[in-house]
């Protein structure tokens, strides 16, 4: 995969997944609104064929309000911030996709895109941590596909040190998974035959983990692994049965 198609794509993915250490405590958070800025590093390990590994350093941005809240590109705004079961209405980028000059296997390829989604969510404690079901779909129609996602996050430390383990389950609709793995009749060749994408359960397990260094500064982290079936593996353009992901930084807190 070329260096500057990542550098866009895989930096704002990361910062996607940037505040789940912080956005579990932000759903009963109370006072004034808090902003965050800082740097990442990145390394992605993609599952597809003869495409390179992702690894570079971006910058992070975090805005966190009493009901609006800007974290990465996800923009979310809580109905009702002290209910017990937490709704929010949300707009988040997909970023997956590819040009045919990422991996020869592209070439003759048409570009699969990046697109916008619209959804829901709902959140409520289960245990030492919550438990959230969301809703997406594409507002684009690049896709046309949809998403569920179920996961749980726990949260446990002492004090400001904090590691939030999670477990989830993400529904992938026909759409979506054809899009970016599907491959068109017009596009086969006898090295890529044609492929039709199916529905999906793609399981995810991660952990994220933050520790202050004093002052406002604080540095985290965060390992993922995504366990893909074979509706996503069957293609030709897959070559890997697993898509991981590392995240370090540092970020410094205006109060």
């Amino acid at each position: 995969m070329s260096f500057v198609r990542p550098l866009s794509s895989i930096s704002l993915l990361a910062v996607l997944a940037l505040p789940a250490w912080d956005a579990q405590a932000q759903n009963d958070r109370r006072g004034p609104p808090t902003l965050s800025v800082g740097v990442m590093g990145i390394v992605r390990d993609t599952p597809y064929r003869e495409a390179d590994n992702d690894s570079l350093v971006v910058p992070v941005f975090q805005y966190e309000g009493e009901r609006l809240y800007f974290r990465g590109l996800n923009l979310g705004w809580k109905l009702d911030p002290t209910a017990d079961i937490q709704i929010e209405l949300i707009a988040r980028a997909r970023l997956d996709g590819f040009e045919a000059k990422d991996s020869p296997v592209f070439a003759g390829m048409a570009e699969r895109e990046r697109s916008l989604e619209l959804g829901a969510s709902a959140s409520r404690t289960l245990g030492p941590g919550r438990i959230e079901f969301a809703a997406f779909t594409d507002a684009l129609d690049r896709s046309g596909g949809q998403e569920l996602d179920l996961m749980w996050r726990g949260d446990f430390g002492q004090g400001p040190f904090r590691v939030q383990p999670e477990v989830g389950l993400r529904w992938q609709s026909e759409d979506l998974v054809d899009y970016y793995f599907g491959v068109r009749a017009d596009e086969a060749s006898a090295l890529r035959p044609a492929y039709r994408g199916d529905s999906a359960l793609v399981p995810r397990v991660a952990v994220n983990a933050l520790a202050p260094l004093g002052g406002q500064w604080s540095v985290f982290a965060r390992l993922s692994f995504d366990d893909l079936p074979s509706e996503i593996t069957d293609s030709p353009l897959v070559d890997r049965g697993s898509e991981r992901r590392a995240f370090i930084g540092l970020i410094y807190g205006f109060r």
